[in-house]
């Protein structure tokens, strides 16, 4: 899905900031998300958006969610994009409408990628 480079974010809503990732499979963001805590509409369209600035190998991005915090891989994983070797760019992902409360993305690099993402409304 094509959408405009989005660039302002609030630093309470950021998974990844310029996050350094290697071959080491499924490696947490560096933040997890409490969507209960921040104050969404009802109802209202939420992304993730993922910035990839560098990229050696491909890179695959999964969402975890749970009803409580501490979200680790296992919990209820959605593959939400594969990312081709060498590509760069921002990606806006819709989190799925049945998300529960708490969110971390997984990443796994093929050699080596840094990523920023962070979860935006949708107007």
């Amino acid at each position: 899905m094509y959408a405009p480079k989005h660039t302002a974010y609030d630093l309470d809503l950021v998974i990844s900031d310029a996050q350094v990732l290697d071959s080491t499979g499924n490696t947490a963001g560096t933040n997890e998300i409490d969507l209960g805590s921040a104050n969404f509409p009802a109802g209202q369209r939420i992304d993730v958006v993922i910035n990839v600035t560098s990229l050696t190998g491909t890179l695959d991005i999964k969402l975890g969610h749970k009803t409580t915090s501490s979200v680790a891989y296992t919990d209820n994983t959605i593959t939400l994009k594969q990312i081709g070797s060498g590509v760069t760019g921002q990606y806006h992902i819709s989190l799925p409408q049945n998300c529960s409360r708490y969110i971390n993305l997984f990443y796994s690099a093929g050699t080596s990628a840094t990523v920023t993402a962070w979860v935006t409304a949708v107007k």
